[in-house]
């Protein structure tokens, strides 16, 4: 399974474990890349691949270690190798707009030119972004328009995730909602600065939502843990 994710902080919030995880329930061969903006938005995704932007950092895995190189464009990372799966990544880039529907129009314009530029068939994912801690000052949108309500927000994130994405893609991750769950149930923060996701629990969640969605990985086979 070769998944190269168009992203961001988020992305490598979610693949981070990931490698880990594969090699332990008995996913082999694999590999795993992200290309990195902070905070980029689709937006961006789309204006930087439509304009060859060589603006990404790209890391990859094949054993659970990174290695990665600076100045990539989406271009140069489709021809990198043959993907199963490209994934795209929301981000904060536009004010976390998570719930706009403005924040999707270039959606479909990006995944034809992943499409297209690829040139051979591939499956297009999407992950579902989380909702920050209301004190988050990257999560304008839950202070201003949700009154610090994390369950309203996340709700409207799912809602438009349903109507605006799912019709495009041919598969989803559920990560926020994975989140989200596990602040119903569990007494540790998920987040390391209330709205990237913690090294140990939240990047473990992520991970292993992303596995099971994306590439159906039976995750009861999974021992392995980070530390934490």
């Amino acid at each position: 399974m070769n998944i190269l994710f168009i992203g961001n902080s988020f992305s490598r919030d979610t693949v981070q474990h990931m490698g880990m995880i594969a090699g332990d329930a008995g996913m082999e061969p694999f590999r795993f890349a992200n290309l990195y903006i902070g905070g980029c938005s689709i937006q961006r995704h789309f204006n930087n691949a439509v304009n060859d932007l060589s603006e990404y950092r790209y890391s990859e895995t094949a054993d659970g270690t990174w290695e990665g190189e600076e100045y990539c464009s989406v271009s140069d990372a489709l021809k990198k190798g043959v993907w199963d799966i490209v994934s795209i990544q929301h981000g904060t880039g536009d004010k976390s707009r998570y719930t706009a529907t403005e924040s999707y129009e270039k959606l479909p314009a990006l995944i034809e030119y992943v499409r297209k530029t690829y040139g051979k068939p591939v499956k297009i994912a999407f992950n579902m972004t989380w909702i920050g801690e209301p004190e988050s000052p990257k999560s304008p949108e839950l202070r201003d328009i949700y009154g610090n309500d994390q369950l309203a927000m996340y709700e409207a994130v799912a809602k438009l995730t349903r109507d605006a994405v799912l019709p495009l893609v041919d598969v989803c991750s559920p990560t926020g909602t994975t989140i989200q769950n596990l602040r119903t149930c569990l007494d540790k923060p998920l987040t390391r600065d209330t709205y990237h996701l913690s090294y140990d629990l939240g990047r473990y969640a992520a991970g292993l939502t992303y596995l099971k969605a994306v590439c159906d990985l039976p995750v009861d086979l999974v021992r392995w843990a980070p530390d934490g």
